[in-house]
Formats: structure tokens, sequence, C-alpha cells
């Protein structure tokens, strides 16, 4: 039996890969370097060939989040995020690598149990909402205490993008994917 890898990836320009393969630690790989500059889809393409190639003759299941346009989003931020995760999803799917695309609350109702759901003032301040980038972050704190979530060693905070692209990775090894 083959030995499995499983990769959860967070799309978008801010976000992140995440590596859960047998007997390493956790790695994390950056989408973008500067998630501020213009999309590197070569930089990409790499960084993925990279990881394939290193765990070649592996059983290599990749989650990749299913997105859906955000509510407020421009339509320019709402296609940007589309075309990552067409890319990402066609990358992964040209090397024959299994695809799960999980819901955000298909995962998140997994991973989050027993991590208690942090909540919020709603946009219009009428009611609570749950905060998902603060709740993802508290959930991962509770099951990787000693995982640095920041983005790089200067940041200050937790970066949710990290935090859901790790969660996401766990959420397939504990579905067995």
């Amino acid at each position: 039996m083959k030995e499995k890898v499983y990769i959860g990836i967070d799309p978008g320009k801010a976000g992140f890969i995440c590596i859960l393969a047998p007997y390493e630690e956790i790695e994390f790989i950056p989408i973008q370097k500067d998630p501020k500059a213009e999309f590197d889809l070569w930089h990409v393409r790499g960084v993925i060939e990279g990881i394939f190639t290193r765990f070649e003759g592996m059983d290599i299941v990749v989650g990749i989040e299913s997105v859906h346009a955000l509510f407020g989003a421009s339509a320019g931020s709402t296609f940007n995020f589309g075309y990552i995760t067409g890319v990402l999803n066609g990358l992964v799917a040209a090397k024959g690598i299994t695809i799960v695309n999980p819901q955000p609350k298909e995962w998140q109702k997994v991973m989050w149990e027993g991590a208690g759901l942090i909540k919020k003032k709603s946009s219009s301040g009428k009611t609570e909402v749950t905060d998902t980038k603060a709740t993802s972050i508290k959930a991962c704190k509770k099951l990787f205490p000693t995982v640095d979530l920041r983005r790089t060693e200067r940041s200050t905070k937790m970066d949710d993008n990290k935090c859901d692209s790790l969660l996401i990775a766990m959420y397939l090894k504990r579905k067995n994917f």
C-alpha cells in the first residue's frame, strides 16, 4: 500500500498550500511570494510541479476549496479568485492527481468541531454571524498548538489562509480520501 500525501490548498493570491506527508513536518508554501503582486502563473506551475516531483510514487490527494462569489466583493476580485482556483485545479488535474473540492461549510463543520465558534456582528450590525477567519485560527491552534500560523516570521498576526490550507489537508486525512 502506497503512503499518502495530503495537500490542502486555500486558493487566492494570498492563499497557501499545506503538505501533510508521512514522517515529515507540516509544510506550507504560499501561492504567491507577494500576494499584492500580479498573479504569476509560471511560479505557481513550478511550485505544483516541484511538489508532485518530490512525492512521485506516493498516493497524493489534493483538496482545493470549492469557491464561490463572495458577497460584497468586486467583479474583478471575484474573477481573479475564480481564475486562480481554475489554474490550480487544471495544474493538478493535468498530473492525474486525485482532487477533492470541498465546500467551505463541509470542511469547516468537520474541522471546527469542539473548537467553539467565534461570533461577530454582521455588516448591518443587526445580527451575529460566525467569524470564519477567527474560528479557523482558533480550531487550528487547538489542533496544532506548535505550528507557526503567521504568514512570515516577521508577521504579528495569524494568517487565516495558512490555517485554512492546513485544516483542508487535515480534513482530507480525517475523511480518508
